[in-house]
């Protein structure tokens, strides 16, 4: 059965087409049941709603609810994490990261955030390219999550990673000489206030730390390693290094913030957030919208007056004739 049609009465119907069984390896974002023990799902690429003009907002109710009944194809990509002994020095392990499920960017990070992304995008895949970029912002600004969603876009370079406990291994006599094993290459630092603080302050690292920087993004080893820079920090960007931010070496600073009350609510509803954000009146912060999200109940409401509200999301149909595992997403 590869297309399903119900009549849901009063000039409203919904048609279903193009089923098959998904893989079992799914961006599965609102915690559904699988349809088959080895944890794949039964699925329809398109869903087509039929309605008269007076029955126009029950198409619409209805439309919403489908929503619930997604899932994505899993997007990864390899992520080259920087690890440190005392018998290998600096070395790299490979690790996946999931691409961060955002529909809409200038949603998430202010209307101009778009032109933002892509400029950066296309700089950092640039071959031959250097240079710094600085993202900073408040803690629950999203600037972790837009550096996951970012890792994922990258194409045609590795992304070399430095978590936070080893930033202030930068300083280490070997670490430059591990990173002229990776030419051509994006690398992320984390947390790097105490790397990018100025060297004309009290610092918790030596100057060491900022030379080394200005050194692979400006200086001669830059133009023998082309690497890309971006940090990520909290603290105040006045505090920063004044030499980071010259030009022709510093790409781009954005500074993250909290959500306009708008967005704020407009983000609610995208989420499916119980009350859509109406009980907002100031600016928020992106990870106290996503724990909304986390805290609100799953169950969609049945809006639509045909039926009960099921307990779970579960499907109603059960398919399982194996077809081929490229999806959009709307599923039985």
């Amino acid at each position: 059965m590869s297309q399903i049609y119900i009549d849901l009465g009063n000039y409203l119907s919904v048609q279903f087409s193009s089923e098959f069984t998904s893989s079992a390896n799914v961006d599965n974002p609102n915690n559904l049941e699988p349809d088959h023990e080895d944890q794949a799902f039964d699925c329809f690429m398109s869903v087509m709603i039929f309605h008269v003009p007076q029955t126009a907002e029950r198409a619409r109710i209805l439309l919403k609810q489908l929503t619930n009944f997604q899932i994505f194809p899993l997007t990864e990509a390899t992520l080259h994490m920087v690890c440190h002994n005392a018998q290998r020095g600096f070395y790299t392990s490979p690790i996946r990261m999931k691409k961060p499920h955002i529909t809409d960017l200038k949603l998430h990070y202010g209307e101009n955030f778009l032109d933002i992304h892509k400029e950066l995008l296309e700089t950092l895949q640039e071959k031959d390219s250097t240079g710094i970029t600085l993202l900073h912002g408040p803690p629950g600004t999203g600037k972790t999550f837009y550096l996951r969603y970012l890792i994922n876009e990258i194409q045609g370079k590795h992304v070399i990673f430095v978590p936070p406990d080893l930033v202030n291994d930068m300083t280490k006599p070997d670490f430059l000489p591990f990173l002229m094993r990776h030419p051509n290459s994006v690398l992320i630092i984390e947390d790097a206030e105490n790397i990018v603080r100025d060297r004309s302050q009290a610092s918790l690292l030596p100057n060491q730390a900022v030379s080394n920087l200005l050194n692979i993004s400006d200086g001669l080893l830059g133009d023998a390693m082309h690497q890309q820079i971006v940090c990520t920090f909290n603290c105040d960007f006045k505090g920063i290094d004044p030499a980071l931010l010259r030009d022709g070496r510093l790409v781009i600073e954005h500074k993250f913030d909290k959500l306009s009350i708008e967005n704020a609510r407009r983000l609610c509803v995208e989420l499916n957030i119980p009350g859509n954000g109406d009980d907002i009146h100031e600016s928020i912060s992106l990870a106290e919208i996503y724990a909304r999200e986390n805290a609100s109940v799953e169950t969609p409401s049945n809006d639509l007056g045909n039926g009960e509200a099921t307990p779970k999301n579960k499907r109603r149909f059960h398919k399982t004739t194996k077809k081929p595992d490229t999806f959009f997403g709307f599923y039985s």
